[in-house]
């Protein structure tokens, strides 16, 4: 399986707004003066995240559901809950794509 297949069974297998969102292991993040700069572990590729993405990465630091994260935010700026949420989860998406983020779905182990 592809890791785009492997993405796509985990979207459609996990309700994404019950899902847990949370860091994934395999990276080390560094606050550089209000950004963070992230370095995938597995393929030494480095991201960059702006004020909004740093706040999202540090509410991930222990499993978060989309609707804390979007609860978070929407209390912080002037935005309303749908589009938050609509943003939130494309950039957590995103971060699963290429590794940085684990979704689980919600369940006790």
């Amino acid at each position: 399986m592809t890791d785009d297949a492997a993405i796509d069974s985990t979207r459609s297998s996990v309700d994404m707004t019950s899902a847990l969102f949370e860091r994934a292991a395999n990276q080390i993040a560094c606050d550089m003066g209000g950004e963070v700069v992230i370095l995938d572990l597995t393929s030494g590729t480095y991201y960059g995240l702006d004020q909004l993405g740093v706040q999202v990465w540090s509410l991930i630091e222990q499993p978060a559901s989309l609707g804390a994260i979007r609860d978070a935010i929407v209390a912080d700026y002037d935005v309303d809950a749908a589009t938050c949420q609509r943003d939130v989860l494309a950039f957590l998406q995103q971060m699963q794509a290429v590794g940085l983020v684990k979704v689980n779905d919600g369940s006790p182990v």
